[in-house]
C-alpha cells in the first residue's frame, strides 16, 4: 500500500489492531483449537472493523519476512530472562505489540514509535529513511503525497533522510520544524530546550506554519551574525528561519534567543555508540545527562560539588560506575537510597 492510498482510508484503531494481533498469535500458537477458533469467529462478528483489523494484521504476518522492521540496536541494558509459567501468553503479547506497531506504520503509514528509559531503537521507513531513536523518545510518523512528516514528541533522534527532491522530509518538534531533502541531522527535544544538529547536507529550521488555504513559504532571514560567524556566541531571534551548514547546531531555550554553535559531532552522536562524552561539564549537568538512561536517578547534595567539572567517556546507563568515578576523583561518598544514587559530602580538589 502506498502512502497516498493509506491516507485516503480511515485508519483502523490501534486497539483493534492489537486485538487482531492477539488472535493471530493464538492461531499460530500451540494451544490452537476449537475454543480459540470459535472465539475468533465471535470477535469478527462483534464489530465490522474487527474483520478489517484482522485482515491488516494477517497481511503483516504473511509479509513480515519482506518488510523493513522496527528493530532494537545496541541495547543499553542487559535483562536476564528466566523461564516462567504463562510463556505462551507472554509470546502472544510480544507478538501483539510487534504486529500493532508494524501494522500501523506500514499499512496506514501513521505510526507511533517510542523507546523506554535506557532503550535505543532503529526504524527504517518505506522510503529508505533511517531513524535512530535515543532513550525515552517518542515520534509519530505520518507520510502523505505532499510530504514525509515525523513529529518528535520528546527525546532525541538521528535522521538519515533518503533523498527525494519531489517529496520533502519534515520533522516537527514543538513550534519548530526542520525541512530536509536528503541529509543527516539530530533533533533533541527536552522540556525547556530544542536543539538541531546538522551532521551533513542542509536543512531549514523555521517556525511551524499555521494551516493556510494556499501554500505559504517561510520567510528566510540570514542574520549576518549567524550565517558568517557560526560560533557559540551567535544569536538570532526566535521567529527567524535558519539554513544550517554541516557541523552547526541551532539551540532554542525557553525565554532566550536562538543560539548557533559548532559542537563536536562525535560527542553529539556518542549516544549512537551507547556512550556519554563529558568535557568540563558541571556535575549537575552531567548527572542530568546520565539520568536520561537509567531509572535509578543520580543526585548530588552539595551545591559546591554540583559545579565540579566532569571529563571522560562513560557508558550510557551505567550510573553506578559514573558515581564511583566522580566520588573517587573528588572525595565524595556514594549512597544508594532506594532508586536513587546519592553523591554526598564536600569535594576535595
Amino acid at each position: 500500500m502506498s502512502p497516498t492510498e493509506a491516507s485516503n482510508s480511515q485508519p483502523v484503531s490501534p486497539e483493534r489492531l492489537a486485538e487482531a494481533s492477539v488472535w493471530i498469535a493464538k492461531l499460530h500458537g500451540e494451544t490452537r483449537g476449537r475454543v480459540i477458533e470459535d472465539g475468533l469467529r465471535r470477535w469478527l462478528q462483534a464489530h465490522p472493523e474487527n474483520a478489517r483489523a484482522f485482515e491488516l494484521a494477517t497481511d503483516v504476518w504473511e509479509e513480515s519476512e519482506k518488510l523493513r522492521s522496527v528493530a532494537p540496536f545496541r541495547p543499553l541494558k542487559h535483562v536476564e530472562h528466566r523461564p516462567r509459567a504463562g510463556g505462551v501468553m507472554l509470546a502472544a503479547v510480544a507478538c501483539m505489540l510487534t504486529l500493532a506497531v508494524i501494522g500501523i506504520i506500514w499499512f496506514q503509514y501513521v505510526g507511533v514509535v517510542a523507546t523506554a528509559v535506557g532503550e535505543q531503537r532503529q526504524l527504517v521507513l518505506d522510503d529508505g529513511t533511517r531513524v535512530f531513536l535515543n532513550t525515552d523518545t517518542r515520534i509519530v510518523v505520518k507520510y502523505d503525497e505532499k510530504a514525509r512528516r515525523v513529529e518528535l514528541r520528546r527525546g532525541e533522534a538521528l535522521f538519515n533522510v533518503a533523498k527525494r527532491s519531489d517529496w520533502p522530509f519534515i520533522v516537527v518538534a514543538g513550534d519548530r520544524q526542520v525541512r530536509a531533502v536528503g541529509t543527516s541531522f539530530v533533533v533533541r527535544r527536552d522540556a525547556q530546550r530544542l536543539a538541531v544538529t546538522l551532521v551533513e547536507g542542509s536543512v531549514l529550521v523555521s517556525p511551524v506554519l499555521p494551516a493556510a488555504p494556499a501554500p505559504v513559504q517561510p520567510k528566510i532571514d540570514a542574520p549576518a551574525a549567524i550565517e558568517q560567524t557560526p560560533a557559540v556566541t551567535s544569536e538570532g531571534r526566535s521567529g527567524d528561519a535558519f539554513r544550517l551548514e554541516a557541523g552547526q547546531r541551532l539551540t532554542f531555550n525557553t525565554g532566550a534567543s536562538a543560539r548557533l554553535d559548532t559542537p563536536s559531532i562525535d560527542k553529539t552522536t556518542a549516544w549512537r555508540r551507547g556512550q556519554v562524552i563529558l568535557d568540563d561539564t558541571p556535575l549537575q549537568t552531567a548527572i542530568a545527562e546520565m539520568n536520561r538512561y537509567n531509572e535509578a536517578k543520580l543526585i548530588v547534595t552539595d551545591p559546591e560539588a554540583a559545579s565540579l567539572p566532569i571529563n571522560g567517556l562513560f557508558q550510557a546507563g551505567d550510573s553506578r560506575h559514573f558515581a564511583n568515578a566522580v566520588a573517587q576523583a573528588y572525595g565524595l561518598t556514594v549512597i544508594t537510597r532506594g532508586d536513587e544514587i546519592v553523591l554526598s559530602g564536600k569535594p576535595v580538589q
